[in-house]
């Protein structure tokens, strides 16, 4: 980024504090929070990580412990083991874990897969003869994780031509390696979010098979911030004052992507060329950060009916909006 444009990005960033007047009120001892994330489709959170100055209570009311995980399967076992406070989970994800019996609250709304922005995409080599679903008969797809968004979503677009994903071989894959698995042929197509989707089509001759809305064809909550009841309740002015901080950075992020993007990879947030991540097609993402009951709710349904959830769980209640800023 140049000098110029990170003083415009700046300048926007005080101007968005100085709109939100006196803020949240702060105690002595800022509190640290426990952080798990990821690597996919969470740029407005990684701002707030790679310069906590652009909120104005970063170091006041609270601090970040933050800790990137690869797989989501590893950060949901550290969210239910208490290793961490706060989890950017997927939202399937965490209805799939609330039907188990995990305790969380969805506290804010990151990313969606809305037709309004990109979809995450799943792709093949060109010269691997895959052009379709029924196509994946037979093959290794590699997946983030099991019972994940990207698992509901391959098992909806198989299940539209009669197949299932007992009719593959799942493997799962980190996404940063996902690429790096296809090329090898470790596997034979694989799920890609962006950035990952972007860096791929700019690498390699691939062919798109499908994408999440291909068989979902509602707008679902991706990205969700998620933590337990009780240490809301504990941290509640800690966690209003990030949920402050990361309503400005998700204004800053929309307002100038390509500025909020460069930062990102300066920072070394971001591993990808400059070239394919300041131009990439994006989720959809809410400014409010207020997570969608009516998309959950659909979501649930799907899976119920999918077997991914041997039970339904009150949607409204695993919702806790009240830390937002109003």
């Amino acid at each position: 980024m140049g000098a110029r444009s990170r003083r415009t990005f700046l300048r926007g960033a005080a101007a968005l504090c100085a709109a939100g007047g006196a803020g949240v009120p702060v105690r002595a001892e800022p509190a640290s929070l426990r952080l798990g994330y990821g690597g996919a489709a969470e740029e407005p959170f990684w701002l707030l990580l790679a310069q906590p100055s652009l909120g104005k209570n970063y170091g006041k009311a609270f601090t970040l412990d933050a800790t990137r995980f690869q797989g989501s399967d590893k950060r949901a076992q550290a969210f239910e083991a208490g290793a961490i406070d706060l989890a950017l989970s997927g939202a399937n994800g965490v209805l799939f874990a609330a039907a188990e019996g995990v305790n969380a609250k969805i506290i804010a709304s990151i990313s969606q897969e809305s037709a309004r922005g990109f979809s995450t995409s799943y792709y093949a080599k060109a010269q691997s003869g895959i052009r379709s679903v029924p196509d994946l008969k037979g093959k290794t797809v590699g997946l983030n994780g099991f019972s994940t968004s990207g698992h509901l979503w391959l098992w909806a677009a198989l299940q539209k031509h009669g197949l299932s994903d007992s009719d593959v071989t799942i493997a799962p894959v980190p996404f940063p390696a996902m690429e790096e698995a296809l090329i090898a042929g470790k596997i034979d197509a694989g799920e890609f979010p962006q950035p990952f989707a972007a860096l791929l089509e700019k690498d390699a001759a691939v062919n798109k098979i499908f994408d999440a809305k291909y068989g979902l064809p509602f707008d679902e909550e991706l990205n969700v911030l998620t933590a337990k009841d009780e240490f809301l309740k504990r941290h509640a002015a800690a966690v209003r004052a990030l949920l402050a901080d990361l309503r400005t950075t998700m204004q800053l992020y929309l307002q100038n992507p390509r500025a909020a993007r460069q930062l990102l990879i300066d920072s070394k947030m971001v591993r990808v060329r400059a070239d394919v991540y300041l131009d990439m097609q994006d989720y959809y993402r809410d400014p409010t950060l207020r997570p969608h009951l009516d998309a959950l709710r659909a979501m649930q349904e799907f899976q119920v009916k999918a077997g991914f959830q041997k039970k339904s769980v009150d949607v409204e209640a695993l919702v806790d909006a009240s830390y937002l800023p109003q």
